[in-house]
């Protein structure tokens, strides 16, 4: 089977987005000290107004990521020949992103046999997160040389399993302006070993700068790589211990650079919304823009892992999703 290429690919956005932060809600603090030369305004041409008339019909697809479930995996009462069809009957979804944290000891002969096993199910594979960990932007050639090493041997999973792109994590330390470039360098260097697997690279929303839509935006504006993608997020905004990006402003400031959106979930409400956000504010940045690619559920909280992702279907397909 062909590898699949990114369901909905990502057209041009609405407007000026600003990439700077705007004053957050009361749950959430100001964004970080601001930077100096990439704390630009960035302009987008406006999509076709037919385009954004289609796009409007369609719906986002939902995915769920294999780290849901981390609890069940690690207590055995979940396995990778079981989760195809659990993922199926249990959650009645067909998008899978995997976690190598729960992909131990997987061989590329048993890759393809859980590979089959997600065809049989009618389940599709999307993005793997390799988990290697921070080092890919480095200051240090040998530290992101070894991050780049550790990237070759998922990219071989990744194209057995059928998945149509490999997650990096590009935390660093160091100022803005010294992480930008290396960013960029540890970026481009990765992108190089996933596209000659034939695999998109996304850039996830995992802390520090990452969690930054200034400084993601300012990156991708660099980058000018198709073959690069971002998985912007939900709930995974905390710059630092003290400050957090606003996350409708971040969101809707990083679409235009979306492979999938991380729907992630901590807790629920008795309504069955987030106890930490809105999910209708956030999924009306997403309806009006032209994205129309997936929406990954990540159950992050405590308690039943099975119960969270589905309470997270639930709100999610009242907003124009779809299994």
């Amino acid at each position: 089977m062909q590898r699949r290429v990114f369901i909905g690919s990502v057209l041009k956005p609405v407007g000026m987005l600003a990439a700077a932060c705007v004053s957050p809600p009361a749950t959430e603090t100001s964004s970080p000290a601001t930077p100096t030369a990439a704390d630009t305004v960035v302009k987008f041409a406006k999509p076709d107004a037919a385009a954004l008339r289609a796009a409007q019909l369609a719906l986002n697809p939902l995915a769920v990521a294999q780290a849901s479930f981390f609890r069940m995996f690690k207590d055995g009462s979940l396995t990778l020949e079981k989760f195809p069809e659990f993922v199926s009957s249990k959650c009645g979804l067909s998008r899978v992103q995997w976690s190598a944290r729960l992909l131990a000891g997987l061989t590329l002969e048993s890759a393809k046999t859980l590979r089959a096993s997600c065809d049989g199910q009618g389940v599709r594979s999307l993005l793997l997160d390799p988990a290697i960990g921070i080092g890919l932007t480095s200051a240090d050639a040998s530290v992101s040389a070894a991050a780049v090493e550790k990237l070759k041997p998922w990219c071989a999973v990744a194209t057995a399993l059928s998945c149509t792109g490999l997650a990096i994590d590009l935390r660093g330390e160091g100022t803005y302006d010294e992480q930008l470039p290396r960013a960029v360098a540890g970026a481009n260097v990765a992108a190089k070993v996933a596209s000659d697997a034939g695999l998109q690279l996304v850039a996830q929303s995992l802390g520090g700068m990452t969690s930054n839509a200034t400084f993601m935006a300012a990156l991708m504006q660099q980058l000018k790589n198709p073959a690069i993608r971002l998985e912007p997020t939900f709930d995974s905004w905390q710059v630092d211990g003290k400050d957090s990006y606003n996350r409708t402003r971040g969101l809707a400031m990083l679409i235009p650079y979306a492979a999938s959106i991380l729907a992630d979930y901590m807790a629920f409400l008795p309504s069955g919304e987030s106890a930490a956000f809105k999910t209708d504010y956030l999924m009306r940045q997403i309806r009006e823009s032209t994205f129309r690619g997936p929406v990954t559920i990540l159950f992050k909280g405590p308690g039943d892992e099975l119960d969270g992702v589905l309470k997270a279907k639930k709100v999610l397909i009242k907003y124009k999703c779809m299994t």
